[in-house]
């Protein structure tokens, strides 16, 4: 088998079947792959309509299991994994038709530990947002691939040799946001053998819901403190590294950099409080992580890190946008 298309299911009936169907309808023999479906618990109707697409569609096998979230579902999927290459699909997504036969062959001929593949961004209603489509013509090792290339920190927008996530104990942190940018801090160093392709596959859905333009103040809150728990993740994962090779530094330094600088912006974003930013900054500079010293790959992240790393400007910037924010309300 050559691909395991693993689908985390939580709340997302409206979706679910054209995700689904979006695999069916790509150009694969039946044989040649498997649609893991995990459901974690989910409280609406999605276990019905992917039981009724079961019923004329072998390949989809059905796996439910305790909450475990995004994570924990995809881990379960990996574990039960058949296929060559896993490919994470997120429920609300879905993938372009005709494009995943070529995808996987791409990773099958070079024997890639990961191949990453273009996207788009896209309304609800289909129309196109953004549009990211890289390639290199060499492969290489992980972290040589990070240092020449910034493509997506998602994790669905890869295939990933599934005996490479076995052999490394590759696992996604539960219950965390950006578990994404965690878990690919670890596989790229593990990774012997990468490559970009400028092939688009995947479609993701911009939905009001994502956690980028969510408003609520629980989900908020928490995102602050995952990220600071992926930043300590990181700093522990590092401590384990050969050291004998500077580009690990290097790729470690700027992960760090851009969490760090996502961090802060968070705060910003979210018009948290004034004391709770300075209690986030001196946590950062006991780490020796504030003032941000690290390049940042990203030019408006670049911009907002030269104002963020002088404190009293940074505060400056975040009390006059809450009260802006005040003003527009009256």
């Amino acid at each position: 088998m050559l691909v395991s298309v693993i689908i985390p299911v939580y709340n997302v009936e409206k979706y679910i079947e054209k995700c689904i169907l979006s695999v069916i309808n790509n150009n694969l023999q039946v044989e040649d792959y498997e649609i893991i479906v995990v459901d974690d618990e989910s409280p609406d109707q999605s276990v019905s309509v992917i039981r009724n697409l079961m019923v004329s569609n072998n390949q989809i096998k059905l796996i439910s299991q305790v909450n475990k979230g995004l994570g924990g579902a995809r881990n379960t999927g990996v574990n039960k994994a058949k296929g060559d290459y896993v490919l994470f699909l997120d429920a609300d997504d879905y993938l372009k038709k005709g494009a995943l036969k070529k995808i996987v062959n791409f990773a099958i001929e070079s024997k890639l530990d990961i191949l990453e593949f273009g996207a788009i961004g896209v309304t609800e209603n289909g129309d196109e947002v953004y549009r990211i489509s890289k390639s290199t013509t060499n492969i290489m090792t992980g972290y040589e691939y990070l240092n020449l290339i910034q493509y997506m920190n998602s994790a669905c927008n890869k295939l990933y040799a599934t005996q490479f996530l076995k052999t490394n104990q590759l696992e996604f942190v539960e219950r965390i946001f950006i578990e994404d940018f965690e878990f690919n801090t670890r596989a790229f160093y593990y990774a012997r053998k990468v490559q970009g392709t400028e092939n688009i596959l995947g479609c993701f859905v911009q939905t009001a819901n994502s956690i980028t333009r969510n408003t609520n103040k629980e989900k908020n809150q928490k995102m602050i403190l995952d990220i600071k728990n992926v930043i300590d993740l990181t700093i522990q994962f590092s401590k384990n590294i050969d050291k004998s090779k500077a580009i690990n530094f290097t790729i470690i330094d700027e992960r760090i950099g851009f969490l760090t600088t996502t961090l802060l912006y968070t705060l910003f974003k979210l018009n948290i409080k004034k004391n709770i930013r300075r209690q986030v900054i001196k946590g950062l500079q006991i780490k020796n992580l504030y003032p941000i010293n690290t390049r940042v790959r990203d030019n408006k992240k670049n911009v907002f890190k030269f104002i963020a790393n002088n404190e009293f400007i940074f505060n400056i910037c975040c009390g006059l946008k809450q009260y802006l924010l005040n003003k527009n309300k009256r």
